[in-house]
């Protein structure tokens, strides 16, 4: 195994392991539960259409055979014979189908075929025979039986010469129970079963090569990056069509667990941006879906309520997400207008109950690289570090699109956002080493969307069970709102938005 495998290959514990399997069920579980159906459905349909009952006749009788004395011509015995009943049982299969019994039987049944099969065996060491007459009508095995005992001493008489038949058992009426039951459902239970224990053997090995981010060790052994923290996850039930459903920490239906690990993660990145006089920092990702906007929203909203002055900048330029997660809907322009010089009254954005400004806009493009690799980019980006203390960057995904490695560039460091249980090892791997390539300080991780009980503290609950209160949090991010602070803002807001206009024509 070379190094990179090692690095990849991550110890999955039980708890994870189960986290895996649980995960891989819910997305799994539902298509093998199909499968398992329609099998069993498919071998129900096909074993009840070719179901047909069986019922059977019984009878029980003696056999006696006549014989003429030796020393007395006139004198003749009649007795039990064991051994002819057993001569009777073997025989028996070739006196049935003889043609000549077959045309007696159907004359006795008024038939011009026989309506089943007779059957005879001898009981050892006696001279009882059973013979038992087998048809797919109770009725016709029950007629099929008398008829054979009627015309079989006649039938046999060339091989056992002048027998007699004794009956000792015969039913009295055709039987109503079929001696072969219908195995349909139980077979489609017992297919079924085993599909779907098969569909839970393969959910079971893809937990097992799952490979994916579940702690800040998984992190460290991966990429050897300081992990800044967990941040929880969050899920809002939508109540009426005006229910705030943003998860920011403005939102007051936000609970602690996730205000409380914001603002450790605010303590620790403004720390880790001293120690390098940074200003300019880009959140990114693998793959989509990580939550980066979400990281770099709350981060923004954090150190603005700190009284600090932030501007978050949607660098997407492929899709404009920061408005709607903020839940902000005015017409605006962004980094696309502004950089293709197609922006008209250009306007930062004031987000409402902070002091954060948002430069995001409303148009896309499919080929960002011409805008963002260019002087103005650099020239807009060096007065905002002029007059504003902190600029955080959403970029793309770094994993998937080398937008994020091409606004790295502009950037004095880098917070990578890793969703728990969502990105390959490779993948992750892969991405961090891309940037690394083309010089990127990163420096650090946070694991997003944790789940209770799947890290190493269970962070996921670590601050669930206590109120917000508890903390001394309460109006968290509303902090300078109420220090008449957003008229001086929202001037501050205009005063820059003309500066960066200026900048951009002039470029």
């Amino acid at each position: 195994m070379n190094e990179e495998e090692k690095r990849i290959g991550l110890t999955i514990n039980p708890r994870v392991l189960l986290h895996n399997f649980l995960t891989a069920a819910r997305h799994l579980l539902w298509l093998f539960l199909l499968l398992s159906i329609g099998t069993g459905a498919v071998v129900y349909v096909r074993e009840n259409r070719s179901y047909s009952p069986l019922y059977s006749s019984s009878a029980v009788f003696s056999v006696r055979a006549c014989f003429v004395s030796t020393t007395d011509i006139t004198s003749s015995s009649a007795y039990l014979d064991k051994n002819a009943a057993l001569t009777l049982s073997r025989t028996f299969p070739y006196v049935i189908n003889s043609e000549n019994t077959q045309m007696l039987l159907c004359a006795e049944l008024g038939t011009s075929r026989l309506p089943g099969t007779v059957t005879a065996y001898s009981t050892a060491d006696a001279g009882l025979f059973t013979m038992t007459a087998t048809s797919r009508n109770a009725q016709s095995a029950y007629d099929l039986l008398l008829a054979t005992i009627k015309i079989y001493p006649q039938a046999a008489s060339s091989i056992l010469g002048d027998t007699q038949i004794d009956i000792i058992n015969l039913p009295l009426e055709p039987s109503t129970t079929p001696i072969v039951q219908n195995t349909a459902l139980s077979s489609a239970v017992k297919y079924a079963a085993v599909v779907l224990a098969l569909g839970l053997l393969c959910i079971f090995l893809i937990s097992l090569t799952r490979k994916t981010i579940h702690s800040a060790e998984d992190l460290r052994k991966l990429v050897n990056l300081k992990c800044f923290g967990y941040i929880p996850q969050i899920k809002l039930k939508k109540h009426t069509n005006k229910t705030n459903l943003s998860i920011t920490i403005t939102n007051p239906r936000v609970g602690s667990s996730f205000n409380e690990s914001i603002r450790t993660l605010r303590v620790k990145i403004l720390k880790a941006l001293k120690a390098k006089n940074a200003r300019v920092l880009m959140v990114t990702s693998t793959i989509p879906n990580e939550g980066k906007t979400t990281v770099a929203t709350n981060l923004a909203l954090s150190l603005a309520s700190e009284g600090k002055r932030v501007i978050l900048i949607d660098g997407d330029l492929r899709k404009q997400s920061l408005k709607t997660g903020i839940g902000i809907s005015q017409p605006s322009d962004g980094l696309v207008e502004m950089l293709s010089g197609t922006s008209k009254n250009f306007r930062l954005i004031n987000v409402p109950d902070s002091t954060l400004m948002l430069l995001s806009g409303d148009m896309t493009t499919e080929q960002p690289q011409p805008l963002l690799d260019t002087p103005r980019m650099k020239q807009v980006l060096d007065l905002l570090r002029e007059k504003l203390d902190y600029i955080i960057i959403d970029t793309p995904p770094a994993g998937i699109l080398s937008d994020a490695a091409t606004i790295a560039k502009y950037c004095d460091a880098t917070l990578y956002v890793v969703r728990q249980d969502l990105a390959n090892s490779a993948q992750i791997l892969n991405a961090i080493e891309s940037l690394f390539s083309v010089g990127t300080d990163i420096i650090g991780c946070v694991l997003n969307q944790t789940q209770a009980g799947t890290t190493r503290y269970g962070y996921g609950t670590k601050y669930g069970s206590y109120g917000y209160n508890n903390y001394g949090y309460k109006g968290y991010g509303y902090k300078y709102a109420s220090y008449g602070k957003r008229s001086s803002h929202y001037k501050e807001a205009e005063e820059l938005s003309r500066e960066i206009e200026s900048t951009a024509q002039d470029e």
